[in-house]
């Protein structure tokens, strides 16, 4: 029992030097990111933000592997499919896509049941999906 414990320890403090690239705050240029009312800015922001931008806020336990390398990974795949720090960079065919995809999504599964374990706060209200429903239906 007390090399299992040993080797436990050892293997924990091992699994720390392999990371996941994905930094939290990633420098953007302001004039880049999606321009919303204020509203609709604090919606994504409290609900979208930490996967879907360069301002990924990340909690105490995403710097322990293994969660870190889950942490990170959502993060990269988040903003692969979505940035709104760079959504300006896009073209006008672009940004319908993902209007359209975001619109679906807020409907869909977004945010992530697994993401709002820890982030109560992220969740979208009826009222929350209803404005962002609103606001980009005047964008389509």
């Amino acid at each position: 029992m007390k090399k299992f414990i040993i080797f436990s320890i050892l293997f924990l403090a091992l699994i720390q030097l392999i990371k996941i690239d994905a930094q939290a705050i990633v420098p953007s240029n302001p004039k880049d990111e999606i321009i919303a009312p204020s509203n609709i800015k604090a919606i994504l922001k409290r609900s979208c933000y930490d996967c879907h931008s360069n301002n990924a806020v990340i909690p105490w336990y995403g710097d322990i592997a293994p969660f870190s390398w889950y942490v990170r990974s959502h993060i990269n795949d988040g903003r692969k499919v979505l940035n709104f720090s760079t959504f300006n960079t896009l073209n006008d065919e672009k940004q319908k896509k993902a209007f359209e995809d975001t619109q679906e999504s807020i409907v869909i599964r977004m945010p992530l049941s697994t993401y709002l374990w820890m982030h109560n706060n992220a969740t979208l209200s009826d009222d929350d999906k209803k404005a962002l429903k609103e606001w980009i239906k005047g964008k389509n």
